[in-house]
């Protein structure tokens, strides 16, 4: 071991067999991991009343109190839990009630070797949301966007058998500006619409609901901030580099195949990746103007001048407001990682890669450019998860897209 103590996760799962197998894995991570098992919804929160656990891995439909429920209850009682559901009916109104509830969803039957990839991606990242310097800095901030309210009424909604598309569509109509926005984005070249749409329940349905849940969350973060809060940051730049960014990023997911949940995955961090800028230049007006001279002078990038002035990055104090929020891992991860994806636990083709590579290119065409170089391009890294002799052709595809 290493000193560190040891991080806590609770197995909860009707079936004894299967709490059996999680057992004899366990004992193979007893280093790094303490783990517990208990059969059902009430014995986990009894326990988790005497002792914290850092991880909940619950299986979904189990007698007497269902895993949506028990993530229900986790979430308000222990909201630092990282909540995992492990379940055998992947239907999609099971994987619809996790959402919004559950940070992971793992399908049975699990590989225990992906668990295993779980587990270490979760410690490395708390290891970095855990950073003294991170917490100091965090410590400085005094303005953080509060919780997305219409963001978790669009997830309630989806978790409801009731829901449809008017329910979303009237969810973001109690909401002009957003309302507003959303029709200003879906007839605009970033989603390529070919007739003008006026109607909210026609966005909903034209964009689908993952990108209007989305487009909830990030207007939430840029209408806590405006250009007089964040006098070193164009805000209009930083929205138009997000946009872009996020339809990249969901392009090369589309090209790679890579199914239609990682496609939205990638869409929301590249939405999502620069909001600790705004949250930094907003709050630490004085820091943020020495960083962007230092990054002009010296010709390096943002990141590296947030690191030799803060001692950290916009993209760990983003991916720290994301847990709060108690966004998906790898939603956090793409945030926390897009300009050191090298550093992810697993180095496979994921939303982490399309967000590392969309928001490099991005930022060749922002103003900014002109001053201060952007990130390169992790090429080892982009090797390892099997893309790196892609790229030439999405430079074609995406210039063929702007024609």
């Amino acid at each position: 071991m290493d000193g560190r103590p040891r991080k806590r996760v609770l197995f909860v799962d009707d079936e004894q067999s299967v709490l059996s197998v999680l057992q004899a894995f366990m004992q193979r991570l007893t280093n790094e991991w303490e783990a517990a098992c208990v059969e059902g919804g009430a014995q986990a929160l009894a326990l988790m009343a005497q002792k914290p656990f850092d991880v909940v891995i619950t299986d979904m439909r189990m007698p007497g109190m269902s895993g949506t429920e028990l993530l229900n209850e986790i979430m308000k009682r222990h909201p630092n839990a990282v909540r995992i559901v492990l379940s055998g009916h992947a239907d999609e109104q099971t994987v619809q009630e996790s959402v919004g509830v559950a940070h992971q969803w793992v399908a049975k039957p699990f590989d225990l070797k992906m668990l295993r990839t779980i587990l270490s991606r979760i410690a490395a990242l708390h290891g970095r949301l855990e950073n003294p310097a991170l917490k100091e800095l965090i410590g400085r901030i005094r303005q953080l966007p509060s919780t997305p309210r219409l963001y978790f009424e669009i997830i309630e909604a989806l978790q409801s058998s009731t829901s449809s598309t008017q329910t979303i569509a009237e969810i973001i109509a109690r909401d002009p500006a957003l309302m507003a926005k959303i029709l200003h984005l879906v007839n605009s070249a970033f989603f390529g619409v070919a007739r003008s749409v006026s109607d909210a329940g026609e966005a909903v349905q034209l964009l689908g609901v993952s990108r209007i849940r989305s487009l909830a969350l990030i207007h939430h973060v840029f209408s806590s901030f405006d250009q007089r809060s964040c006098n070193q940051l164009s805000v209009e730049e930083v929205w138009q580099h997000s946009l872009q960014t996020a339809a990249w990023a969901r392009q090369f997911i589309l090209w790679q195949g890579g199914g239609r949940m990682l496609e939205e995955k990638a869409f929301t961090g590249g939405l999502l990746h620069d909001i600790g800028q705004l949250i930094l230049a907003a709050n630490l007006p004085a820091a943020y103007r020495e960083i962007r001279a230092l990054a002009r002078d010296r010709k390096i990038p943002i990141s590296e001048a947030e690191k030799q002035v803060l001692k950290a990055t916009h993209a760990d104090v983003g991916a720290y407001l994301l847990s709060i929020w108690g966004l998906p891992i790898p939603l956090v991860e793409a945030v926390a990682l897009h300009h050191e994806p090298s550093l992810a636990q697993e180095q496979t083709f994921s939303a982490l890669t399309a967000v590392h590579v969309a928001a490099a290119w991005s930022y060749e065409q922002t103003a900014s450019a002109k001053e201060i170089p952007g990130s390169p391009l992790d090429l080892d890294y982009l090797r390892g998860a099997g893309v790196a002799d892609q790229l030439s052709l999405w430079r074609q595809r995406l210039a063929a897209l702007r024609t």
